[in-house]
């Protein structure tokens, strides 16, 4: 299906004029993903760019004995591929749907084309990469520095700030962002519950307190919140 709306209206494709836009519609297409459902696989030739306009999508890498890591969470208007676009390479991860969602997929030539003949798409492209890869290195500072009691509770505000108090994912998945095991993530989680931080319900974390939520990710001991 053609998408005729949804990514008007990403920041990227502002500087577009009319006939661009045009352009840029007419070789956008529009697919509905559900939850789990693989978006483009690790390895694979890099044959489209992805442009999430609704819902929530998880960047994530498979270790040799088959545990989870999850590199990123990509909402609205985030880009999936267009550095394996751009380098020519395959994939460098697996995008997989961790909600409902709307994504459009634009060919790699087309992409191509569209960042070579608008320099403005190309400076807000590298932007965005830019911004990524300091997300990326903060993410490595907290590995080393952060017990994880405080990467988790950062990660949840993090969250929170983009879906609202009810977060829709599992410990499993909360264990593969933060780089842990699932039994410290359960762990860490009933602390929280016990503290009346959150609440937990089947595939959800539901914050109930945003303040002492705060509080855990600067690191003091749990007891004096």
């Amino acid at each position: 299906m053609k998408n005729l709306e949804g990514i008007k209206t990403c920041n990227l494709f502002g500087t577009l004029s009319e006939k661009e836009r045009t352009k840029l519609l007419s070789v956008s297409v529009q697919k509905e993903f559900e939850r789990g459902d693989v978006i483009a696989q690790e390895g694979d030739r890099s044959s489209y760019v992805f442009i999430v306009t609704n819902g929530q999508v998880k960047g994530t890498k498979f270790t040799s004995d088959g545990r989870e890591i999850i590199l990123e969470v990509l909402g609205h208007c985030d880009m999936i591929g267009q550095v394996a676009a751009i380098a020519n390479e395959p994939y460098y991860y697996t995008a997989i749907a961790l909600t409902k969602s709307t994504v459009n997929l634009i060919k790699k030539e087309d992409f191509m084309e569209l960042i070579r003949s608008n320099p403005g798409i190309t400076n807000k492209t590298f932007i965005a990469l830019g911004k990524r890869l300091r997300a990326a290195q903060i993410k490595i500072e907290e590995f080393v520095n952060d017990k994880v009691e405080q990467r988790i509770a950062k990660l949840l505000i993090t969250l929170s700030a983009r879906m609202g108090s009810e977060i829709p994912f599992t410990r499993q998945e909360i264990a593969g962002m933060v780089g842990t095991t699932i039994e410290t993530t359960i762990r860490v989680t009933s602390r929280f519950k016990e503290a009346k931080v959150i609440r937990t319900t089947r595939g959800k974390i539901i914050i109930t307190d945003k303040k002492k939520l705060g509080l855990l990710a600067d690191g003091p001991p749990l007891e004096i919140v």
